[in-house]
């Protein structure tokens, strides 16, 4: 029978997480050099090469990613890595200032047919891109829901034994309220109840189960958060728990039923198309954070983007993500920075480049020709976005090429 299941824990992202592609001597060595080098040897010295494949974990699989390749599909050289050809010349040579890019060059000996376009292709972090993927697998992924049972009292003689292997040293004692099975060890007498199956309570630990399909008919029909709560009578709180049910219940439908579809099926070929939606956040602040000034205040409306992929023929969305973290902190963007020093690395080495902030902006070293006063203006905003609800946007466009 089915395991009544929950949404995988945001301190627990284990079925999906990059890697970190430095050992722990290669770190040490930053924080030396950091003081000693200036900003420019510092980023030759320490730099994730654009073309560096980073490894992923996804399901206790091993990927490698790498997306920074030609991109035009006119052009020879289109989704093929970088490589070296003869002398200096390689597939690809940088090129750009803020915004760095790659572009084709062709091959001298002429063997690949075809011709190298010069169509440019901005750098991405495949670093970044590898976190991406993490958050979105670990956002859309329910697992079984695993409680720690204790089955003995303390000094029992049967305590290694569960009623799932070694049910003979245990009574059955009936059911409970939620048709959950109780179990009473013979050697301490001790009752345990254990979780039910889902066809057993498919509403445990739930109450006012019954709304659920009104509350989803006035979701998808856009009815304010306000009067939903008047219609169906339930507080702001409620409103929110039962928003999580739902799309909880709405991943265990995917998994057991479109997921387990999608395996067994071949496609010569796909188009896929990717789009935005505009999409608007209360942007709230945060408890204590307010007061009676409104210059440094952010808008009431947060706006960000949904990136929705769609099948061209068949017209079936296959994703819909919101470029937004909500787990994500000013905290950890810090400790990326000071941890790894990457505000004197570029942008395609760090591995916050997809955050509206990638860098939490440092004191400057002696050898910076960045000042105190630069530094703390770049502080502004990130002081001012702290006093806000927690999250941080993320780049659309890692938003839309991790699902790819």
């Amino acid at each position: 029978m089915r395991r009544i299941k929950t949404l995988l824990s945001k301190t627990n992202k284990n079925f999906a997480y990059s890697i970190i592609p430095r050992t722990g001597d290669e770190i040490l060595d930053r924080f030396e050099d950091y003081t000693a080098l200036t900003e420019k040897e510092f980023a030759k010295k320490h730099q994730f090469e654009w073309h560096e494949p980073f490894a992923l974990i996804y399901d206790n699989k091993e990927y490698e990613i790498q997306l920074n390749f030609c991109t035009d599909p006119f052009c020879k050289w289109f989704g093929k890595p970088q490589e070296h050809f003869n002398g200096k010349l390689h597939r690809y040579h940088k090129g750009g200032s803020a915004t760095i890019s790659i572009f084709c060059n062709e091959n001298p000996n002429k063997k690949t047919p075809g011709f190298a376009t010069s169509t440019s292709t901005t750098l991405l972090s495949n670093w970044s891109i590898a976190e991406e993927i993490a958050r979105l697998a670990n956002n859309n992924k329910v697992v079984n829901k695993d409680p720690v049972y204790e089955f003995h009292k303390v000094g029992c003689t049967n305590i290694p034994a569960t009623p799932f292997a070694g049910v003979e040293l245990f009574h059955k004692r009936g059911k409970s309220s939620s048709n959950s099975q109780k179990w009473q060890c013979k050697e301490c007498k001790k009752m345990t109840n254990t979780l039910p199956s889902i066809r057993e309570c498919f509403t445990y630990h739930q109450k006012r189960n019954d709304i659920l399909p009104l509350f989803a008919d006035l979701l998808l029909n856009r009815v304010p958060v306000k009067r939903t709560c008047e219609i169906l009578g339930i507080g702001n709180s409620t409103y929110y728990n039962k928003l999580e049910i739902l799309y909880q219940r709405c991943l265990e439908f995917l998994e057991k039923h479109e997921q387990e579809a999608f395996k067994k099926q071949n496609f010569d070929e796909m188009y896929l198309d990717t789009d935005y939606m505009m999409y608007y956040l209360n942007n709230v602040r945060k408890k204590g954070k307010g007061g009676v000034r409104y210059d440094n205040l952010e808008d009431a409306k947060l706006e960000t983007y949904i990136a929705a992929t769609g099948d061209v023929f068949s017209r079936y969305i296959l994703r819909a993500d919101i470029a937004f973290d909500w787990n994500f902190s000013m905290e950890t963007l810090w400790e990326a920075t000071y941890g790894l020093k990457e505000d004197h690395l570029p942008y395609y080495s760090r591995v916050a480049d997809r955050y509206k902030f990638s860098v939490y902006p440092q004191p400057p070293t002696p050898l910076d020709k960045q000042t105190q006063k630069e530094v703390e203006n770049e502080l502004i905003p990130i002081k001012r976005r702290e006093q806000y609800v927690g999250g941080l946007h993320i780049t659309s466009t890692y938003t839309a090429y991790a699902p790819t």
